[in-house]
């Protein structure tokens, strides 16, 4: 998994960054090589968000306010990374598994599109499952068959498209689908 790692104070997520590659993860990090919260800032490539993040941690001790440190974890958020926090303190007992957290974190981050989605589709009765993955956001919307001609399904399709656009301008690619489903009697 590719993690992005944020330190609320530099050196406090040492042991969970030496814990996440010693498990195999790729773990990036926001902080330039002069312990700036921004690589970044002189060339936005080499910015972690330029590639696809599976999940950013944040190290806080419990209790502590944000710092200028952790100004990535608003960059992750604006580009919809699920995220977790966890104290550097007690990483045996807030970080058990990676695959976990970030199963739940990623949910939250795909039940905002959705919500995104359902809010732009109004009063239409729309079951909307979204799921995020490396680069893309695939939508799968069901309607009632009342809305089964081809132009309706076709505008169901372009707004929930533009609503995931508007969810999450960062967003490479959109997959929609729209099928529908038996009308209730």
């Amino acid at each position: 998994m590719k993690l992005l790692l944020i330190e609320s104070t530099p050196g406090n997520a040492n042991e969970i960054n030496a814990s996440l590659l010693a498990d195999g993860h790729e773990v990036v990090t926001c902080a330039d090589e002069h312990g700036g919260p921004c690589r970044g800032i002189d060339r936005h490539v080499e910015c972690p968000m330029e590639s696809h993040i599976d999940l950013t941690i944040v190290a806080r001790e419990a209790g502590s306010a944000h710092t200028l440190a952790e100004m990535g974890s608003v960059c992750a958020t604006r580009h919809r990374v699920p995220m977790v926090v966890v104290d550097p303190q007690q990483v045996d007992d807030e970080l058990p598994s990676v695959v976990v957290a970030n199963a739940l974190a990623k949910r939250g981050v795909e039940a905002g599109y959705a919500a995104a989605i359902r809010h732009e589709l109004g009063h239409l009765p729309a079951l909307v499952d979204v799921e995020r993955t490396p680069g893309r956001v695939h939508v799968m919307v069901q309607v009632p068959a009342s809305e089964g001609s081809p132009q309706k399904l076709s505008a169901v399709a372009d707004r929930a498209r533009h609503a995931v656009r508007s969810h999450d301008p960062y967003v490479k690619g959109i997959d929609v689908s729209v099928v529908c489903y038996p009308d209730p009697e």
